[in-house]
């Protein structure tokens, strides 16, 4: 018998398969990414149709104005914090930051004593 967690869940918006919670909706990632994308830009969307659009996993990017509203029905909102996709490191003024490191030199992959052996 299948656990819970084996089933495949569908995404609120579209219903394709849900990948997790986004922004407090059970969404697939290609509704999380719209909705992301979307509220980042605070376009207002209008739709050319009378606002009754199918939003299903065929047919999710054929009005935008539509598939935003049912995000937003289906309980995702806007005020939530997403978090950076590559966030920044915290560095000190006694320790080097590792990520200024990788960008001064493109292709220094070592660092330390055993990049001496390595890059000889």
């Amino acid at each position: 018998m299948a656990s819970r967690e084996d089933e495949v869940r569908s995404c609120a918006v579209c219903g394709d398969r849900a990948t997790g919670y986004h922004f407090h909706a059970l969404t697939c990632e290609g509704c999380k990414g719209f909705f992301r994308r979307t509220v980042k830009k605070g376009i207002g969307l209008t739709c050319p149709f009378e606002q009754c659009c199918e939003v299903n996993k065929n047919q999710r990017r054929h009005c935008p104005a539509c598939r935003l509203q049912k995000c937003l029905d289906a309980g995702m909102r806007k005020d939530t914090p997403s978090p950076s996709v590559h966030p920044q490191p915290a560095c000190t003024l006694s320790t080097t930051c590792v990520a200024t490191a990788h960008t001064s030199s493109r292709y220094q992959h070592f660092h330390g004593p055993a990049s001496d052996q390595v890059h000889q």
